[in-house]
């Protein structure tokens, strides 16, 4: 009897690190997907959900920080492996919704084969599966402050945050279906380390 092979999408907009993070796992005996940034991601999971996804977090467009919870929500099954080179230590950054952290640049590929095993085999029970927030791309403040606009994940009908400059916590309630959210914005490259307002569903 045949065991499919464990299906991974790999998302970074570094093309050859892209190259590179395919080919070693395809060496490896896996069936690998490769995406150039976080939309193309999405429609590679839209045509076949897979069992883990590799994702850089600094992509234009569309950020790991938005893929990463936009797949929680909707494929909470995915396993999930968030990379980056701006966090150190290996850990999982606050609010990222992944399962574990990759830290390119200063891990070998061998330790990110330990990791996709490791997290291959992790019963899904096991698994941290908290609340993360709302990942949006951080807005331009302007005097006065400025306007988002948003779309509830629960109605899905949009609407829009006034930012203030000066909000210490940026959360609302719906106004359409009072459910209560919190925004997390995804940091710019430069300032990814810095792990800037990063919030949480009350």
């Amino acid at each position: 009897m045949s065991h499919r092979p464990v299906d991974i999408v790999v998302a970074d907009d570094n093309a050859v690190l892209l190259n590179v993070l395919s080919e070693t796992l395809e060496e490896c005996g896996y069936s690998v997907r490769s995406a150039a940034g976080g939309l193309e991601a999405l429609t590679e999971i839209r045509r076949r959900a897979p069992d883990i996804l590799l994702s850089d977090l600094n992509m234009p467009r569309m950020s790991g920080f938005e893929l990463l919870s936009i797949v929680r929500r909707r494929h909470p099954k995915i396993k999930v492996i968030a990379m980056s080179a701006s966090y150190p230590r290996g850990v999982v950054p606050q609010g990222v919704a992944a399962d574990a952290f990759y830290e390119k640049d200063a891990t070998s590929i061998a330790q990110l084969l330990l990791i996709v095993n490791a997290v291959r085999n992790e019963p899904d029970s096991q698994l941290l599966r908290v609340s993360n927030p709302v990942w949006i791309p951080k807005p331009s403040i302007v005097q006065g402050g400025s306007c988002v606009p948003f779309a509830c994940p629960e109605c899905l009908r949009a609407y829009p945050c006034a930012i203030d400059e000066k909000d210490s916590a940026h959360h609302w309630s719906c106004p359409h279906c009072l459910y209560r959210v919190q925004l997390a914005f995804c940091p710019a490259a430069s300032e990814a380390d810095e792990q800037s307002l990063v919030y949480y569903y009350s």
